[in-house]
């Protein structure tokens, strides 16, 4: 075989394949038909040039070179295509809805230890006043005293925005730290910071309802606590399902069983934590806005829960071919 001349006979098409897969590296439809065609021709005669030199050649660079090039088009042509980035978006937000319902005994579960715990403080500081101080620090009695004046100053963009950048660092750290601690602790850390917040809650409910002002808290809490308690029951309901891998993993070992979890628990963590940087902003601005009425808070809240419901329940579920359901119907 003569070398010399087989790589100057074949060195243009080689050079010019060089160039279509550059040209298409990120899209193989960036070619124009006749240069898509023109790629395939290419790759074939490539293909066949490779195999005479891996034959008739001892030359492990050109052979290394035209491998090289071969696969490089290969991958080109049979590379998935890249989702557009607003479908890629839309995937992932399904992708999360789908798993908080495939989730749904844990997120139930999450729900009820937190809600449970705000209507136990708020029972119990009815029942033995000497509660009141275990569940609301006298070091709260600042805050308590100024949510129980029933209103809020009017604040400035500066000041809404520093609040707004404050909720978005807190809370998606503390929304991380209730799921993560599940697998470390058996479930205990998750519930005991389920527990915790919702006492909180409870025993500032109990408070506001002794100057009359419950109303107030719920039309205050309920615009952005429509979004942010959410992300606290979604994060707990992620610790939860990493403790119950831990604690029942059936016939697989502990690893195993939290790996078949892991992505799960992975995709409600971070679920909780967009939604805690959704509420940051509402929260920063719109919630604690004392220029803004308490009735056009509530609203605002009602629409935000109609709309998530919503999305829990309908957001990405596959609609049935009409075929298969005449077929389901007819048998």
């Amino acid at each position: 075989m003569n070398e010399q001349g087989f790589v100057d006979r074949r060195e243009t098409d080689w050079q010019r394949l060089t160039v279509l897969c550059d040209r298409a590296e990120t899209n193989v439809r960036k070619l124009t038909a006749d240069e898509l065609r023109e790629l395939i021709r290419l790759y074939r005669r490539i293909s066949t040039d490779l195999a005479l030199a891996r034959t008739k050649s001892t030359n492990a660079p050109l052979i290394a070179y035209l491998n090289d090039l071969a696969g490089r088009t290969y991958g080109v042509l049979y590379r998935a295509p890249r989702k557009p980035f607003w479908s890629t978006i839309v995937g992932a937000v399904a992708t999360s809805a789908q798993t908080v319902r495939r989730n749904k005994w844990f997120v139930l579960l999450s729900a009820l230890i937190f809600f449970g715990s705000s209507v136990f403080s708020f029972a119990l500081m009815s029942w033995s006043p000497d509660s009141r101080d275990l569940i609301v620090p006298q070091s709260m009695d600042p805050l308590v005293k100024s949510w129980q004046s029933g209103e809020f100053e009017d604040r400035g963009i500066s000041t809404s925005a520093f609040m707004a950048g404050f909720y978005a660092f807190n809370n998606p750290k503390t929304s991380v730290i209730t799921g993560a601690i599940g697998a470390g602790t058996f479930g205990v850390g998750s519930v005991y910071l389920l527990f915790e917040n919702g006492k909180q809650l409870g025993g500032l409910s109990y408070k506001m309802q002794e100057v009359h002002k419950m109303p107030f808290l719920i039309s205050s809490v309920a615009p952005h606590g429509v979004t942010e308690l959410s992300g606290i029951i979604v994060s707990g309901a992620s610790g939860l399902l990493l403790a119950y891998a831990i604690i029942n993993p059936g016939r697989r070992r502990r690893s195993a069983a939290l790996k078949a979890v892991g992505k799960d628990a992975i995709v409600l963590l971070s679920t909780s934590v967009v939604l805690m940087f959704i509420a940051a902003p509402i929260e920063g601005f719109f919630s604690f806005q004392g220029s803004i009425p308490q009735e056009a808070k509530a609203v605002f809240a009602l629409c935000a829960a109609a709309a998530w419901a919503a999305f829990w329940i309908g957001f990405g579920r596959e609609k049935q071919p009409q075929a298969s359901v005449a077929a389901a119907e007819a048998a």
